[in-house]
């Protein structure tokens, strides 16, 4: 499992994760976490099922619109019905 996040500073232009494994019904959300309060950024999308080769894989994206963080901000991708929860730390 794992987050995605492509920017510049402060600013978020696309963000997703992947996690390993096929399956229907797989959905993420973002969320940041922030001076240690959790926000919800986005609704529950559901995940595109990939296959690559022999790996199989869950894939979900957002774009973001050039959206500005604070500095230190954590933004995370929850798949829900899984306890990981992999983050990004906003930094300049």
């Amino acid at each position: 499992m794992s987050v995605s996040v492509k920017g510049s500073g402060l600013s978020v232009r696309h963000a997703g994760g992947w996690m390993d494994g096929h399956g229907t019904g797989v959905r993420a959300r973002l969320y940041t976490v922030y001076q240690g309060s959790r926000t919800d950024l986005t609704r529950w999308k559901d995940a595109t099922p990939r296959t690559v080769g022999m790996t199989q894989f869950s894939d979900v994206d957002w774009n973001l619109h050039g959206k500005r963080f604070s500095i230190g901000t954590w933004l995370c991708v929850q798949f829900k019905n899984f306890d990981d929860q992999p983050c990004a730390k906003i930094q300049r």
